[in-house]
């Protein structure tokens, strides 16, 4: 996995981007992450001034999450819990979709060629 961290108005803490490799490292078990892009900023206007931004590059839908809090800690853990929810979120749909998807009985499909047999 590729981690990419770009901070803005900042400086980086170490215990941040361990907290961030570590959760990304959680992670590995219930998404397979090919590239992360995390973008952590502070504005000098707004409240709350900190801003957490994660795209994930997954094979299929990628998943990007923003959060904003007062501290850059909570932003971080804030974003990490939007992640999980996503991810339970898709997993749901998934065994959703195989229930109620309609099997069709082996007695009732046609054979080869398209034409019905006559009983």
């Amino acid at each position: 996995m590729k981690l990419t961290l770009t901070h803005r108005n900042h400086a980086p803490s170490k215990s941040i981007v361990e907290l961030i490799q570590k959760e990304l490292e959680a992670l590995k078990a219930d998404l397979q992450i090919d590239e992360a892009r995390v973008h952590m900023e502070r504005s000098l206007t707004d409240s709350p001034p900190f801003t957490a931004s994660f795209h994930l590059v997954t094979p299929g839908p990628d998943v990007i999450v923003n959060a904003t809090d007062h501290t850059l800690r909570a932003a971080v853990l804030k974003a990490f819990q939007q992640i999980m929810n996503k991810i339970s979120h898709r997993h749901s749909k998934r065994l959703h979709r195989r229930e109620v998807a309609p099997a069709i009985e082996l007695s009732r499909r046609r054979p080869a060629g398209g034409h019905r047999s006559r009983p």
